[in-house]
């Protein structure tokens, strides 16, 4: 597979996980800011894969809901379990300097999930907290809430 081929793969699940798992059903399309997730996910290619790609954005998610919505509270056991996670499912074949760029692209990214998270939620604050507060109460969503 090409690198191309693998980055749009990539950024389509990404797309697809952070809609819904950032967004829930509340959130229509339209509330999105796709501009900045095209942006961000324009320097994601190969770093992690669709998995790996979904915690990130489940933990800046997560991240964003707990600094915007009452009643919410971020877990930081499961969100240090998570990035060592990530972080440690490192391809055995690279450099030193190839290792820290890649934790480097991956704390970019986080931050860049959440802060766009954060602005979304900030727009349309009574629709994303409604939901965040519904996936917290729905024990079969995965998050990284207390």
């Amino acid at each position: 597979m090409t690198n191309s081929n693998l980055f749009r793969r990539a950024a389509g699940a990404a797309v697809a996980l952070t809609l819904a798992v950032s967004a829930g059903a509340a959130l229509a399309d339209d509330l999105r800011i796709d501009d900045a997730w095209k942006a961000a996910l324009s320097e994601t290619e190969g770093v992690l894969d669709d998995k790996q790609m979904a915690m990130i954005n489940g933990i800046a998610y997560s991240a964003a809901a707990a600094l915007l919505c009452d009643g919410i509270d971020i877990d930081p056991d499961k969100v240090a379990s998570a990035t060592t996670e990530i972080l440690a499912d490192t391809p055995p074949d690279l450099t030193d300097d190839e290792q820290l760029a890649r934790y480097t692209a991956i704390t970019l990214m986080l931050g860049t999930a959440k802060g766009i998270l954060l602005a979304e939620g900030a727009l349309h604050k009574a629709e994303f907290c409604a939901t965040a507060l519904a996936e917290k109460a729905d024990a079969k969503v995965a998050n990284f809430w207390k």
